[in-house]
């Protein structure tokens, strides 16, 4: 008996199966019920709700239909394999070995000049696959064309007529290898006649369920068919109509026939699209399956399930049951009473526009707690959350939901993502496998050490792995094995700033010691010492390592010699726990399912690297680290075929145009898109058939999201074609509740403006925690920033804190308190520090020299040229050291800086006549003990220089140098030489420079209170531009606090831009700070040009 059964509800054909069970148990008691579904997804359901109906669910399988019908198909017929010799692999590893051998025939000269400089048989490879891929589907879809060409003839293939013989050759091939001839085209022919011949008996189950299948193939619904006439098959299908729909058109459809037939006058075809647009638009994939099921001419059992309309979602879903369309005509309707009203209170169809898919998450977060504060019966496990791609969102999904407080955090699980997205050891292992085309950069290989298994294999704990990365950085390694590597991107050959240099750098530092200096054409680096040299060693060792591996996969190899190099490259790197264990035994399942193809195929060629990369990589992709659906949580998973289980809110998200429905594009020589048929599959069709089953699954209410604006300028991107015809079919049909009296237009777009809340860009904007709007938001947390908005910003300390006893004072701290007050403020007396001391991984060589690179270079290059040395030396070790570009990109600016650097070493030595002495400063000031000492205090001055223009800060620094020394009674005055031109301090009385200590010594006390409005650089800027328009000069001031796209401004610097958020809150303390610190200084200096 074969029998159908159609209902518009699974838990309708739920209960049927259930009671069919349990009326009709299997007489066999060890016998296992057999229950066809298309997913895991649907088996955990069905089984939990059948544990439920029944009290308990054993003794019942649930396999897929292909794995059933091949296990029924070797029952039944003679000599079938365990796996077959035309599955999709097997042809792939077939046509590699055959297809060379056939490209010098004309009838394959396509595809000759398509594998043309093919290195490595990389395009083999890719080709190969496709082929097997269609191949694959017209085993499935166009038996009778596979039938044909075995016979010798050419069904369908003019357009590629070196189908049909590559088929013959694969198939002479197979039978060469002693393998069987059974594959799908010719199983399911001999199943039925095999079926019908009395040949099963006894080998068949004594039931079958097939249990809600979107769609079957036509020869999968034959066998079944035939399957009937010797048991029980009860196919059970979720068909969304109560009527007859195989001839409803959709809109498309119709203008293609009206564009492309004539017709009689007064005749239109709109007349043969009656029936509702939703179906008509997305359900060609069901309604060509039902097509097929009415050709069986079987006994149907219809059991559909009437729908209330008492809300949207329902009425919409009842207007698919019965075939209808509330806008049939709408010309006809001159307002809206005719229309369906829908309540204002309804909230059963809702769609949130976003500006990311991250405000998306946050979003759904908020609506999530919202429809659990209104019904206290939803439970976690009644919610499915479905969009595209679960990986592109599961990193804001994890961000969101982890991280929610206790009291607001929601159960939840994430389905359909792959071992790799879960497991960084296999990502880095794909990594290995590439190393021969990798650039090894710093951060490819830092990655690759970061990774917990391969550290433990290693043998670094945290601190050891930050100290690499920090000599790393110091030895300027940036990217390349050494320079032989480098020569494979047709770049000169080149050792610097790649890891040899690195690694030579170190090595010889601590061969050598402190003392070192250049050596045979190396720069030591000295920082290394004592025990610190085993951690070097094991970095040497892990470069070796991956030197050893890049080799390993520089060539072609046989498919035994790739297995012991891959079990070599796991034990040589990874030193697996519990769960890398689990992740590493995914790829020896890959490794192994690879030998049993290229065996079964018998190919004996040699496997370049990139062939074997791409086949693991793509098998560790495609494996599921778990199946996490239906845990009792709330459910995020993958739009994918029977994922339609019944909820009671289904959530979609990323329904973006583009996005969804997603296409694929044809392959060029697919003969199916040349001679299509009712039931061929289409990735565009499946996926608006999903969107109609989630539509239907949801019992309580349809959540709809998508990123509806640009998160860079704001302009709206309109949603998928899917939600837009949604909307459009409301619109047309329906109105809300005291619309009645606009017109059928206006009535339509006021529903829509309803269903739709576009969300602002942020969480904490002000329109969630409004008391009058439609938004809200259960993040309490932005609440405070929130009121921070919305009022005018208050000064980051209102009143100064209490005043800390200064007694003692360095003369350094004095310093370093007026080059920067507000950083001074938070260090010292809040203990806060913004800086961030990582070490961000550089990755190219440097192509220019940096500001501070070229300051320090500048240092060592003046000191040395004031001593006298020899600075060819010098020269050399700084071209070793690997801080300057290459070659004499390097050479250039290096020139330049010595050049400059002696220039001002000659300017320098004229000053540092007699000798130089060290002065301690020891002084009582304003009841505060200042101390210090001060060197370079020459007998006629105190000297200081810089490599570089004579900045605002140096001279603040230099004055209060020069007014402790006065202060001591060192009356000589001061000289302060930088690259062009110099200061000259003059000397002041003891009393005057007393007075003026006392005051910096007060400020700094009030900078211990509260963070001080004042910075040099203002204060220099400001008094020169002393007489010009004031307006002018208050825009100065603004451009050095904002900044440019020049320069940076004050507000970069986080201190201040904590303290002070705008400029006038700075401007108003500044000014007189500015009069009181910097302008006694100005009063005393001189500028001189250059001698």
């Amino acid at each position: 008996m074969f029998q159908v059964y159609h209902s518009n509800s699974l838990l309708v054909l739920k209960d049927l199966l259930a009671e069919i069970i349990r009326r009709q148990p299997i007489s066999d008691p060890f016998q296992a019920e057999q229950i066809l579904v298309q997913s895991p997804g649907m088996a955990q359901w069905l089984k939990l709700e059948l544990a439920d109906s029944t009290g308990i669910a054993a003794s019942v399988d649930f396999p897929l239909p292909a794995s059933f019908l091949w296990q029924l198909f070797s029952a039944v017929l003679d000599d079938v394999p365990e796996r077959s010799a035309y599955n999709k692999e097997a042809i792939a590893w077939k046509l590699m070995a055959i297809l060379p051998e056939l490209l010098e025939q004309d009838i394959f000269s396509a595809l000759r000049h398509y594998l043309e400089n093919d290195e490595g048989c990389y395009r083999l490879y890719q080709l190969c696959q496709k082929i097997a891929d269609i191949y694959d589907q017209y085993l499935v879809y166009r038996p009778d064309w596979i039938e044909d060409w075995e016979q010798g003839g050419n069904l369908a293939a003019n357009r590629h007529p070196w189908q049909p013989v590559l088929w013959r050759a694969l198939r002479q091939y197979t039978e060469g290898l002693q393998q069987p001839h059974w594959h799908r085209a010719n199983m399911f022919s001999a199943f039925v006649k095999a079926i019908k011949g009395q040949k099963a008996n006894g080998k068949l189950p004594p039931r079958l369920f097939v249990f809600g299948i979107s769609a079957l193939p036509q020869n999968y619904v034959q066998a079944l068919k035939a399957l009937g006439e010797q048991t029980d098959v009860h196919l059970m299908v979720m068909n969304p109509c109560r009527y007859y729909w195989g001839d409803i058109l959709d809109q498309s459809q119709i203008a293609r026939m009206n564009r492309r037939w004539f017709s009689k006058p007064d005749l239109d075809f709109a007349d043969y699209a009656e029936g509702n647009p939703l179906l008509a638009s997305m359900g060609k994939l069901g309604r060509d399956y039902l097509d097929q099921l009415q050709e069986t001419s079987t006994e149907e059992i219809d059991a559909f399930m009437e729908l209330e309309r008492e809300t949207l979602l329902s009425a919409i879903q009842q207007d698919i049951l019965d075939l209808e369309n509330p806008a049939r005509f709408p010309e006809q309707i001159e307002h809206s009473l005719d229309k369906p009203m829908v309540s204002e209170e309804d909230s059963s169809l809702v769609l949130h526009s976003c500006h990311s898919p991250l405000r998306e998450v946050e979003v759904l977060y908020d609506q999530l707690l919202a429809m659990f504060a209104g019904n206290a019966e939803l439970k976690p496990r009644d919610i499915i959350v479905m969009m595209p791609d679960v990986a592109a969102y599961a990193p804001y999904i994890e961000a969101v939901f982890s991280n929610a407080p206790a009291e607001r955090y929601l159960p939840y699980s994430i389905s359909d993502r792959s071992n790799r997205q879960e497991n960084p050891l296999l990502l880095s292992f794909e990594k290995l496998l590439t190393l021969n085309r990798s650039r090894l950069t710093v951060s490819d290989v830092l990655e690759l050490l970061e990774v917990p298994a391969v550290m433990r294999r290693v043998g670094l704990d945290e601190a050891g792995f930050q100290k690499l990365r920090f000599w790393i950085d110091q030895v300027n390694i940036r990217w390349g094995m050494d320079s032989d590597q480098r020569s494979l991107w047709d770049l000169p050959l080149f050792e610097q700033n790649s890891w040899r240099f690195g690694l030579q750098r170190m090595l010889v530092g601590y061969a050598l010691g402190e003392q070192s200096d250049y050596w045979q054409g190396v720069a030591p680096y000295v920082e290394i010492e004592g025990l610190e040299a085993e951690l070097l060693g094991k970095l040497a060792d892990f470069i070796d390592l991956l030197d050893q591996t890049r080799a390993h996969f520089g060539q072609a190899r046989l498919l035994p010699d790739w297995i012991e190099v891959i079990n070599a490259l796991l034990d040589n790197y990874f030193q697996p726990d519990e769960q890398d264990e689990i992740s590493l035994n995914a790829v020896r399942n890959v490794l192994q399912s690879l030998q049993d193809q290229v065996v079964d195929a018998g190919y004996n060629e040699p496997l370049s690297p990139v062939i074997i990369a791409r086949y693991l990589s793509e098998g560790i992709n495609q494996q599921r680290s778990s199946q996490r659906f239906m845990v009792g949580a709330i459910n995020f998973c993958t739009l994918m075929p029977m994922r339609s289980i019944p909820f009671r809110v289904v959530c979609l998200l990323g329904m973006n145009d583009g996005a969804y429905p997603r296409s694929i594009p044809p392959v060029g020589f697919d003969l199916m898109t040349d001679y299509p048929r009712r039931g061929d599959r289409s990735r565009r069709d499946d996926d608006r058939y999903l969107f109609l089953e989630a539509m239907l699954s949801a019992q309580d209410k349809l959540y709809i999201s998508y990123v509806g604006r640009s998160i860079r300028d704001n302009k709206e991107k309109i949603p998928s074609v899917l939600v837009s015809e949604l909307l459009d079919y409301v619109a047309q049909g329906y109105a809300l509740a005291g619309d009645e009296k606009l017109d059928y237009n206006a009535s339509g777009q006021r529903l829509k403006e309803h269903l739709q809340t576009q969300h602002p860009l942020v969480a904490f904007s002000p329109k969630y925690f409004s008391a009058t709007g439609p938004l809200f938001s259960y993040a309490a947390e932005w609440l405070p920033a929130v009121q921070l908005t919305a009022e005018p910003v208050p000064p980051f300390i209102a009143d100064p804190l209490p005043e800390e006893p200064v007694q003692q004072l360095e003369l350094a701290q004095l310093i370093r308190f007026l080059k920067n007050p507000c950083r001074h403020f938070f260090n010292t007396r809040l203990n806060i520090n913004f800086s961030s001391y990582a070490v961000a991984a550089r990755d190219e060589e440097p192509f220019a020299l940096d500001n501070l690179s070229a300051y320090l270079i500048k240092q060592r290059y003046l000191e040395q040229a004031l001593r006298g040395h020899n600075l060819d030396l010098l020269d050399q070790t700084v071209l070793a050291e690997g801080g300057l570009p290459v070659a004499r990109a390097g050479e250039l600016p290096l020139g330049k800086i010595r050049h400059d650097c002696t220039e001002l070493a000659e300017k320098v030595k004229p000053l540092c006549t007699g000798e130089a002495k060290r002065i301690e400063i020891d002084q009582v000031i304003a009841g505060v003990q200042l101390q210090g000492w001060i060197d370079g205090c020459y007998p006629d001055h105190l000297l200081r220089y810089r490599p570089a223009q004579v900045n605002a800060r140096d001279r603040l620094a230099t004055w209060v140098e020069h007014l402790a020394l006065c202060a001591c009674n060192y009356q000589k005055g001061t000289v302060y030489r930088g690259l062009s031109g110099k200061v000259i301090y003059r000397p002041i009385s003891t009393d005057e420079a007393r007075a003026h200590l006392s005051d910096l010594i007060a400020f700094y006390r009030q900078g211990l209170s509260s963070p001080q409005a004042f910075d040099a650089g203002s204060a220099h800027e400001y008094f020169k531009q002393q007489g010009k328009d004031p307006e002018k000069v208050i825009q100065v001031l603004e451009n050095r606090f904002y900044g440019s796209a020049y320069g940076s401004g004050l507000q970069d610097d986080p201190y201040v831009r904590r303290a002070y958020p705008d400029f006038d809150s700075f401007l108003q303390g500044f000014l007189p700070l500015a009069e009181r610190i910097y302008a006694p200084m100005l009063a005393v200096i001189e500028e001189g040009d250059d001698d």
